[in-house]
């Protein structure tokens, strides 16, 4: 669970966490099951998106981590990358 650890907020590890045990669902049932607020469920979601985490399934509002994401097996940063800032896929961290 090392992606999990790159993650800032807790509630994108939730939703991942979420998404892992379910497979699949839309906002409105993220945010149900996991009682937040629509709104931020659907900031996570982008968020999420962006970090390359999950994916909207095609022709559907359903949620869906990432093939590559399904087990979170991407390699963290080392502990020299983490002092100098450096993540995997990016050379520096503003």
């Amino acid at each position: 669970m090392q992606a999990l650890e790159t993650l800032d907020s807790d509630t994108s590890k939730l939703v991942v966490l979420y998404l892992q045990r379910v497979g699949d669902a839309t906002p409105d049932r993220i945010a149900d099951r996991l009682r937040l607020p629509l709104m931020t469920v659907l900031a996570t979601v982008r968020y999420l998106d962006e970090e390359g985490l999950v994916r909207r399934l095609a022709g559907s509002d359903r949620i869906v981590l990432t093939d590559g994401r399904r087990g979170l097996s991407r390699p963290g940063p080392t502990g020299s990358d983490r002092e100098r800032g450096i993540r995997p896929g990016r050379e520096s961290v503003e």
